[in-house]
């Protein structure tokens, strides 16, 4: 398993040790078991949340339009406070019901950010994220009582427990084991660059960088739609797109190769997959 970097050991992240892995009893970054979504959509339901976690997903959502216009800001000191607010409450909660929570908190966030999106544009038709806005439009729109309706669970789309488009949820903040793959972050669509380049990093065979390929492929497909929804910004597509240039060239250097007898090569690659 990769060694923690100073950042992450001084912040306090788990690591899972391989008895979790053999066990099963996998644990996410912050030290909290049964958060993989792995072969699940049965988490994707509307579950009571405390007020207080609501707030937190409120405050972040304000935070993005107040301070970053609407973009992800890049402050990884706010993300991993909002990050550690989320898993400390998940928990608190019974394992079985921890996805289901943070599929909810993740959906009001997601219900937020589209009525505060639609109420810029209401008065700024051809705003996109990153453009300014108006500090009393902003005041105007949380003030108001759909926001108000959103945090109550009166609103149908909150209440509506729909089949989503497969999710860029970030159950696992930051990062799903501690890193998804492309996270839905705060309402916005965000590219885990550290986390493919580590998969990348460990694939030594043509079958082993394909798989990373085609999840380079599918991030750049979450990417580019959540732009378009503007809940992402034109640097995330372009770090997708550096990568998975930088996979094209990964998989012409190991054409032809095989692991070699005795090499770590598949194990390493199957917990980088893991993590």
């Amino acid at each position: 398993m990769r060694q923690a970097k100073k950042g992450e050991k001084e912040m306090g992240y788990y690591r899972n040790t391989i008895e979790d892995l053999y066990s099963g009893h996998f644990k996410n970054s912050y030290g909290v078991e049964g958060m993989c979504v792995t072969g699940r959509s049965d988490y994707k339901k509307i579950v009571d949340v405390s007020d207080e976690m609501k707030t937190h997903v409120l405050e972040d959502t304000k935070r993005a339009y107040y301070k970053y216009n609407g973009m992800s800001g890049g402050n990884d000191a706010e993300e991993e406070a909002y990050a550690r607010g989320l898993n400390e409450y998940y928990k608190t909660l019974d394992k079985e019901d921890r996805l289901s929570a943070a599929w909810t908190l993740g959906q009001l966030r997601l219900e937020l950010s589209r009525e505060v999106i639609n109420g810029i544009r209401e008065k700024l038709p051809d705003w996109k994220a990153g453009d300014p806005i108006p500090t009393d439009m902003l005041d105007e729109i949380f003030a108001g009582e759909k926001i108000a309706s959103i945090l109550e669970g009166k609103s149908e789309a909150v209440k509506e427990e729909r089949e989503p488009r497969e999710d860029r949820l970030t159950l696992e903040q930051p990062d799903g084991n501690g890193e998804a793959d492309t996270e839905e972050r705060s309402g916005k669509v965000a590219f885990n660059q550290e986390k493919r380049a580590r998969q990348l990093s460990s694939a030594k065979t043509p079958s082993q960088v394909q798989v990373v390929i085609s999840l380079l492929k599918k991030d750049l497909s979450d990417c580019e739609a959540g732009l378009q929804e503007g809940m992402c910004d034109e640097n995330e597509v372009r770090k997708v797109k550096a990568m998975l240039q930088k996979a094209m060239e990964r998989q012409g250097q190991v054409a032809g190769k095989e692991p070699e007898q005795g090499e770590e090569s598949g194990g390493s690659f199957l917990i980088n997959m893991l993590m």
